[in-house]
């Protein structure tokens, strides 16, 4: 199970629970029935962040299309990894804060708690045993 908690710049916040196959998502309303966080912005996309449990840790995805958007990764140290279009990254203890820009606005902040488990394979070997 991981806690995403969320928080938008036009000051709405919350926080859910995930786990199994559910997702979180960020993005511009418009017919897509599972977002869990809208924003009424026509530069953003539907799917512009979607957050799932994978793993040893949750992987972003950056649905949102350029439009001079950036998606960071940031660590609890300040070090920032960014995020292409189109692709994902996996979320550690340390690098568990996804930000979303665009033109050097912060949209919305994203916080991931979530207890190391190990790889799937790990666990699939740990069941087996």
């Amino acid at each position: 199970m991981i806690t995403v908690t969320w928080k938008t710049a036009g000051g709405e916040s919350g926080e859910t629970q995930l786990s199994g196959d559910e997702k979180w998502t960020f993005g511009r309303a418009g017919g897509a029935e599972d977002l869990t966080v809208t924003v009424d912005h026509p530069l953003v996309s539907r799917t512009a962040l979607v957050i799932r449990d994978s793993g040893p840790g949750p992987v972003v995805f950056r649905g949102q299309r350029d439009n001079g958007a950036r998606v960071a990764l940031i660590s609890v140290i300040g070090s920032t990894t960014w995020l292409d279009e189109g692709t994902a990254g996996n979320l550690t203890a340390e690098e568990n804060r996804v930000e979303l820009s665009l033109d050097d606005q912060v949209l919305v902040t994203v916080d991931i708690d979530f207890a190391d488990r190990g790889s799937v394979v790990d666990r699939q070997h740990f069941t087996d045993a």
